[in-house]
């Protein structure tokens, strides 16, 4: 699927598995249309790559987030490719003093509704392209059982993956691609100070690119892979090992 240039939208592309996901695509001679919160890394972007546009949105905000589809439905008609990579995740749990009550609907919002909120909006233009187009969701190895803290992580994760087996039914007469990469701990900001075993943000991302290329439906990026056997032979075990993740 890669093997053409394509016009790529990246969600959350200045940091983390994004960032490395940029830097090997835009190298392969993709266009990238990045999305993220923080102008001065997007303006960084623009100003070292060609072949980049950026924009800045709030994904929790579904008038910014309608705003930002408008823009690009009409600036960017051969649209073809949507990573939805974009997350945050709040550790507290709800027993702590320090628990939000208000981060439950933006950690909602930014996992789960802008990524529905992003392929229901610009599916039309996917659609409209001749070309073989993806909608790829990024989502965790805690879609198989879930870790004590982080719960509304957790269950945002596992909604992307119910959602991402819908609209691949869905759209399985259509040639747009529904593709969710299933990842294990990564080194990123997200997983600072948490225990070892983790793998590079590029090799995340050369991994998940491996597998669109593949045209995987399902992409389990490093020892993601091991789970469905382990829950076929021990759900027990999974969620024992998950629990501390």
């Amino acid at each position: 699927m890669l093997s053409k240039p394509k016009t790529i939208l990246l969600t959350g592309g200045t940091e983390g598995i994004g960032f490395a996901l940029f830097k090997q695509l835009h190298s392969q001679g993709h266009t990238l249309i990045v999305v993220a919160r923080n102008q001065q890394r997007l303006s960084s972007l623009q100003s070292t790559y060609d072949r980049v546009s950026t924009y800045k949105c709030d994904l929790s905000s579904r008038l910014e987030l309608e705003s930002l589809c408008n823009k690009i439905s009409l600036n960017h008609l051969d649209l073809s490719i949507i990573i939805n990579n974009a997350g945050i995740q709040y550790t507290p749990k709800f027993l702590d003093n320090d628990f939000s009550f208000d981060a439950i609907e933006h950690e909602t919002r930014v996992n789960f509704l802008a990524p529905v909120w992003l392929s229901s909006l610009l599916l039309p233009t996917l659609i409209e392209h001749k070309n073989p187009g993806a909608i790829i969701n990024i989502s965790s190895a805690l879609i198989f059982a879930p870790k004590t803290n982080s719960a509304i992580y957790c269950a945002t994760k596992a909604a992307i993956h119910s959602f991402s087996q819908s609209l691949r039914y869905q759209l399985e007469q259509t040639h747009v691609q529904v593709i969710e990469a299933i990842m294990p701990l990564v080194d990123t900001a997200m997983t600072a100070g948490r225990r070892d075993g983790k793998i590079s943000p590029e090799s995340a991302a050369q991994q998940i690119i491996n597998g669109i290329n593949q045209r995987r439906s399902e992409i389990y990026v490093g020892k993601a892979r091991l789970l469905p056997t382990l829950m076929r032979v021990s759900p027990s075990l999974v969620k024992r090992i998950m629990r501390r993740y």
